[in-house]
């Protein structure tokens, strides 16, 4: 999911599959039913009514509105105060039951730095924790980059680099196409049983002006998407055109990047989701592959984009690295392929030190992990996904913390909470540049102590008569169980004769 731009020349690191999420009507019960982050309740927030933002998404249903917020912020056992979005507004419920709380973007910083009134955007949270001089934070020096993979297990956020163990080989990277978003070089993608029987997707003409095709790494998005045209005349047909006529059953999907010497192999059970269409109810749910066209064309001399979407990411462990990235000098991708033996966190563990590559500290983070469903119209031939996105991280924000369920999404850089907008309200009639919390009703507050009272001496008194009456109790089982030892013999020969119909009774 990446955010929306106004000029073309930078559409092609900021076209999302929130359009996907949002194409089909949503099912009957989708609402989500957790609690949004409420301001009202933290101590230290800052809410800067005097600073609003408004940010479009891909889809035009996707606009947000809202205010700047500052407040404490904690990413596993990272921790720092924070500029962050406070979304007020949200085009429909199934939009904000899809996206949880918010979402957390890890994308660049340079993809989208002002919203689309002007605004300056907040830092990503990465880098704002980060940063040298990160106000009351415990990660600030620490390496800007991190890594993320999944498992059928669960899913894990590697903050610092990568775990060695995490994957089977080296770590191949390269630079990103771009300063805006995470882009590598895609020359070839076959499916197939082999890599030399395999039938190709793109498909060059002999004089076109590139011979690859930039495909975009974002977690916010479900699927592999293929271009679906003919990138301007440089292919000599659609990717997803031969996708949708290739009739074998295939076992591997074959991607080649440029700039790396080994080949990308994903396993097409890595790729399988359930599927579901409206003849469900006669033949049941099946699995398919996740990929999907993507829905959208660029206009000369911009390509329509691949995207690698969460699957993606079940079968390679993707490292982000931008310590040494500027608007002149792109971020640097690594790709791993994922161990299998690796086991990712567990939502017990919740977060672990490990040591990275470079011998440095690795923070892992437990990523929860809801599989992707997908849903086919009859009267449309593309898949859809109503049910959004894969990977959610919990973050803790304000003071008392409020814990927060966050979209992972390495396709925007906005870090954003959905927060209800009466409790903006709260704030009005406060200093813009201060927190301001309206004072409890001395009446409710005096009601509520009392309450409490109330039911403390209530438990009191129940706790009190328990203990006075147990050692009665006590005592009366003793002396039934003494009493069955005394006559015991006695007593299972009554019952001996009493279940045998056949012999006199004594």
């Amino acid at each position: 999911m990446q955010l929306h731009w106004k000029k073309e020349l930078a559409a092609i690191c900021c076209i999302v599959s929130i359009s996907i999420a949002v194409a089909v009507a949503a099912p009957a019960a989708t609402t989500s039913a957790l609690p949004l982050f409420d301001p009202a309740r933290s101590s230290s927030i800052n809410m800067r009514m005097d600073k609003p933002l408004r940010i479009h998404y891909a889809d035009a249903n996707t606009e947000l509105s809202g205010y700047e917020c500052k407040d404490d912020v904690r990413l596993g056992d990272y921790q720092a105060r924070l500029s962050f979005a406070c979304w007020t507004n949200a085009p429909n419920q199934q939009f904000w039951a899809e996206m949880g709380n918010g979402v957390l973007g890890l994308g660049p910083k340079y993809q989208k730095q002002h919203d689309e009134d002007g605004h300056p955007m907040p830092e990503p949270l990465l880098l704002g924790m980060t940063d040298p001089n990160a106000v009351d934070s415990n990660a600030a020096g620490l390496p800007k980059k991190f890594a993320f993979m999944a498992t059928e297990a669960g899913a894990e956020l590697q903050l610092g680099g990568y775990v060695p163990s995490s994957i089977k080989g080296d770590m191949m990277v390269i630079p990103s196409l771009s300063t805006k978003s995470y882009n590598i070089p895609i020359s070839s993608i076959k499916i197939g049983d082999s890599f030399d029987t395999a039938t190709e997707l793109l498909t060059f003409t002999a004089g076109a002006a590139k011979t690859h095709i930039p495909a975009i790494l974002d977690s916010g998005s479900p699927c592999i998407m293929l271009p679906n045209n003919k990138e301007h005349g440089m292919l000599l047909e659609s990717p997803y055109d031969i996708y949708q006529k290739h009739a074998p059953k295939w076992k591997k999907m074959f991607i080649t990047v440029n700039g790396i010497t080994r080949g990308l192999e994903l396993d097409k059970s890595k790729l399988d989701v359930e599927h579901h269409t409206y003849l469900d109810a006669a033949w049941g749910t099946s699995t398919r592959p996740c990929v999907m066209p993507v829905t959208w064309a660029m206009q000369p001399p911009h390509m329509t984009p691949i995207v690698l979407g969460s699957v993606f990411f079940k079968a390679y462990s993707v490292m982000f690295d931008l310590s040494g990235s500027s608007p002149t000098v792109p971020p640097t991708i690594g790709l791993g392929k994922i161990n299998p033996q690796y086991d990712v966190l567990g939502i017990s563990d919740w977060n672990s030190n490990t040591a990275g590559s470079d011998g440095g500290n690795v923070h892992r983070v437990f990523v929860s992990h809801a599989k992707t469903k997908l849903f086919h119209k009859p009267d449309e031939v593309a898949v859809f996904n109503p049910n959004g996105h894969q990977f959610f991280a919990q973050i803790q924000i304000g003071s008392p913390p409020q814990p927060m369920r966050v979209v992972i999404d390495t396709g925007s850089p906005l870090f954003g909470l959905f927060i209800n907008a009466e409790n903006a309200n709260t704030y009005n009639g406060g200093p813009g540049t201060m927190a301001h919390r309206r004072p409890t009703n001395p009446h409710i507050q005096q009601a509520s102590m009392r309450s409490v009272s109330k039911t403390r001496s209530e438990a009191k008194n129940s706790m009190t008569a328990v203990v006075k009456i147990a050692p009665i109790v006590g005592v009366i089982v003793l002396v039934l169980l003494l009493l069955f030892l005394k006559y015991r013999r006695m007593i299972m020969v009554q019952i001996y004769y009493a279940t045998k119909p056949d012999l006199p009774y004594r």
